[in-house]
């Protein structure tokens, strides 16, 4: 199974391999994307025999930003996410089939950020919706239920019209790392208990999925190119 984070120092990676997850995806926002800071990353994470794969999150104000965004970050990383709210860029986000994940669809929202076209987009397109851990962490009392009721609709949706759905704990530090069972026991409260399994997979699925795109004899999915 496989968290997405942006855990970087040993401490907070030996804590992560002791809490038995495989492997993670290690984003960083695009105004401070590195290649060379994912290498430092992935020797330390490789050394405790943990998977990792790199992500960057966009954040955009207009679509036409956003598109110029997932052009420029594409080829340079395995996971593409895009920051939601607002619901132009929601909608962009899961109409395009070069981004991985809607990240928080319901951030500064009064609903949920996903209506039924956007979940039937997100099938379509194979765009995960995710549901955030550590955007509840950070709630309390109101704010912290209407985010949970924002979650279960989204979950709701994504069922209904076989949208992905990811879940992660979006840890930044060592206090905020979450057990894979931490994680299913959230989930089986929201959702019934396949379903939630089905949700837990899915981070290990579109890492594997673009680890084989970015493969230099993979012209696209299912066309190879092999040396005889």
């Amino acid at each position: 199974m496989y968290d997405i984070n942006r855990l970087e120092r040993r401490e907070e990676l030996e804590l992560l391999k002791k809490l038995r997850w495989k492997g993670f995806v290690y984003y960083m926002y695009d105004t401070e994307f590195s290649l060379e800071k994912f290498e430092e990353v992935k020797d330390t994470a490789e050394s405790l025999n943990l998977k990792v794969f790199s992500g960057v999150k966009i954040r955009a104000e207009k679509v036409k930003e956003l598109r110029k965004k997932i052009r420029k970050f594409r080829k340079k990383c395995h996971i593409v996410m895009v920051e939601g709210g607002n619901l132009k860029i929601n909608r962009e986000a899961v109409e395009r089939h070069e981004v991985d994940i809607l990240s928080t669809p319901e951030l500064n929202r009064k609903d949920s950020g996903i209506n039924h076209v956007l979940a039937r987009l997100a099938s379509e397109h194979r765009v995960a919706i995710e549901i955030n851990f550590n955007e509840l962490l950070h709630k309390d009392g109101y704010e912290r239920a209407r985010t949970i009721n924002f979650f279960r609709r989204n979950l709701m949706l994504a069922k209904k019209y076989k949208a992905p759905v990811v879940i992660c704990s979006d840890a930044k530090n060592i206090y905020e790392v979450k057990s894979l069972y931490d994680l299913r026991a959230f989930l089986n409260t929201l959702t019934e208990r396949e379903f939630a399994k089905e949700i837990l997979l899915y981070n290990k699925k579109i890492c594997e999925f673009r680890e084989y795109l970015s493969r230099k004899n993979v012209i696209r999915y299912g066309i190879e190119v092999v040396e005889e």
